[in-house]
């Protein structure tokens, strides 16, 4: 089964999406929003939906202290979002926008 969103956009409700972890900030659908990320796990899922479709399940982290969040400690819902931009800096990080798409849960 397929949702469509306001802008055209199809999803597969039993699609598995990659996940990204955010310290500190929700996005909700409609928001565009510009992230930096530095987690190795992080920046491996943006490479990943890069090369796919630019979807991704943005989910705040309920302790932004915690530097590897296992899947207890990150909300059960969150925002699919689309990758607009990804920009890998000299340090290692990457600086991405994204755009809030669709509420899901995990």
């Amino acid at each position: 089964m397929s949702d469509t969103t306001q802008g055209g956009a199809a999803f597969d409700r039993d699609r598995v999406y990659p996940v990204l972890p955010l310290r500190d900030i929700v996005v909700f659908p409609g928001m565009i929003v510009p992230l930096f990320v530095g987690r190795e796990k992080s920046v491996k899922a943006l490479e990943e939906v890069m090369r796919d479709d630019k979807h991704i399940l943005v989910v705040t982290q309920k302790n932004a202290q915690d530097d590897d969040p296992s899947p207890d400690e990150i909300y059960a819902t969150g925002t699919i979002a689309s990758v607009l931009q990804l920009l890998k800096l000299p340090d290692g990080t990457v600086k991405v926008l994204v755009e809030g798409l669709r509420r899901a849960r995990i």
